[in-house]
């Protein structure tokens, strides 16, 4: 009796379904304006808060946010801001709004917005510009611009979020569905503009990135160039450079889903990454032009694999060279360290195949400077594999220039990398290292 009184009023907790947790994205949105229009941030937050998805809050604590105009080197100022803001408040997404004339531009910034470097990214210049009417009558704003929104903030999220990657896979699936629902909406023209244009070509390429059909590519591939067609429009030169940068990622995913055409795949990736970097300058736009360096320098390795072209070679060491111009160790020590690992590599095969020891030595001063993060004490493993590769430089120079010094400085290194194997009995590790030393002596007695 006491279970079945228990049952009807609801005390047998055991006996409750629990209803599975919404997942979310923190975001925060930024009020609009330094001085006068306040408001329209607020306007903003209540709209994304109709969204079951999103997380919100409402930052409008005092700071000089002149930097939102994109112009000059505030830029620097704008990722500085948006860092500690995502920080303070453990946001995923920040929604920056600048009025500009009529019209309020959007845009967006991640933790990870200049650090995934192997996916399709969203830059914090994409913008969006949405007429500032809408946000006075926040209860009419066309459901087809909250939809794209809705997208951008999904897109925005990196790869590297593991967490959140089923979420924005949901996310962007919805924007997209909702596109083809509305693709008749009276609301049409607003999304004929060239930057709307390319954030749903962006929106479609990140949803897409790991299964690209030939269907999808002509589907981006057209929303992009229309967007280019409307150059007319287009206010800033930031926002073309914005335009090529995605055609460039459409290339290059393109190329990594084999879709055929490498030749032409390539070209066009790189010309349009380069294309880009005109309009991103190095001086006003360091990160987004770093970053594009970085994927040009993927490219022109990948190219020289194909072609056995050593200028493309030579090519991938100068843009590595530019992106670690912006990659410092001090300021992003794990990703300088990234770059310098791949130009000790590089390098090395720059110098092996030019004949030079000169740049071999560059290598070998490459794979020290990555040491100096993935130092022995703290990445035992990982310090030992750079060991193995620039005792690889020495060997490859004591062998074509005949030094038996180099050879020395070969064995010397091969068994500090021994070492750590053993002492982690990393077995197969253990049997590369010793057939390596072999080669050595047989080197060592030619």
């Amino acid at each position: 009796m006491a279970n079945f009184i228990k049952f009807l009023f609801g005390k047998d907790t055991a006996s409750k379904r629990l209803l599975p947790k919404v997942e979310t994205l923190k975001i925060v949105v930024v009020e609009f304006a330094e001085y006068g229009n306040y408001g329209f941030g607020q306007a903003m937050a209540r709209l994304l808060q109709k969204n079951q998805y999103f997380n919100v809050r409402y930052f409008d604590e005092p700071f000089n946010k002149g930097f939102l105009n994109l112009q000059g080197r505030g830029f620097f100022d704008l990722v500085d801001a948006g860092n500690m803001i995502l920080q303070k408040l453990n946001a995923d997404v920040i929604v920056w709004g600048y009025q500009e004339e009529a019209n309020i531009r959007l845009n967006f910034q991640t933790a990870n917005v200049y650090s995934d470097w192997e996916n399709v990214s969203c830059s914090i210049l994409e913008s969006l510009y949405v007429p500032a009417e809408y946000f006075e009558h926040i209860s009419f704003f066309p459901e087809m611009l909250e939809n794209l929104i809705t997208g951008t903030i999904a897109a925005a999220i990196s790869e590297q979020r593991i967490d959140l990657r089923h979420l924005k896979q949901k996310l962007l699936k919805n924007t997209i569905t909702n596109f083809m629902t509305d693709s008749q909406s009276e609301n049409n023209n607003v999304m004929l503009s060239p930057c709307a244009l390319n954030t749903t070509g962006l929106i479609y390429l990140s949803n897409t990135q790991r299964e690209l059909t030939h269907k999808n590519f002509n589907t981006i591939k057209e929303l992009l160039q229309n967007a280019l067609s409307y150059k007319n429009q287009i206010i800033q030169n930031v926002h073309l450079g914005c335009i090529y940068k995605n055609l460039g990622q459409l290339y290059e995913t393109a190329l990594k889903q084999e879709l055929g055409g490498y030749w032409q795949l390539f070209r066009e990736a790189i010309n349009n990454y380069r294309t880009a970097q005109k309009y991103l300058d190095h001086y006003n736009y360091p990160y987004d032009f770093a970053m594009i360096s970085f994927k040009l320098s993927q490219l022109y390795f990948r190219y020289w694999k194909f072609s056995n072209d050593i200028q493309a070679l030579r090519d991938a060491v100068h843009y590595l060279r530019e992106a670690e111009q912006t990659y410092t160790e001090i300021s992003f020590p794990e990703l300088w360290s990234k770059i310098e690992g791949y130009l000790g590599f590089y390098l090395s095969l720059l110098g092996l195949f030019s004949k030079s020891n000169d740049i071999s030595k560059l290598a070998i001063k490459s794979y020290k400077n990555k040491q100096t993060v993935y130092r022995k004490e703290l990445y035992p493993v990982a310090w030992a594999k750079i060991q193995e590769n620039i005792a690889n430089v020495y060997y490859n120079i004591g062998k074509n220039a005949k030094d038996k010094t180099a050879l020395a400085e070969a064995i010397d290194y091969y068994q500090s990398a021994l070492k750590v194997y053993e002492n982690k009995k990393l077995r197969q590790d253990i049997i590369v290292v010793n057939n390596s030393m072999d080669k050595v002596m047989k080197a060592w007695k030619m």
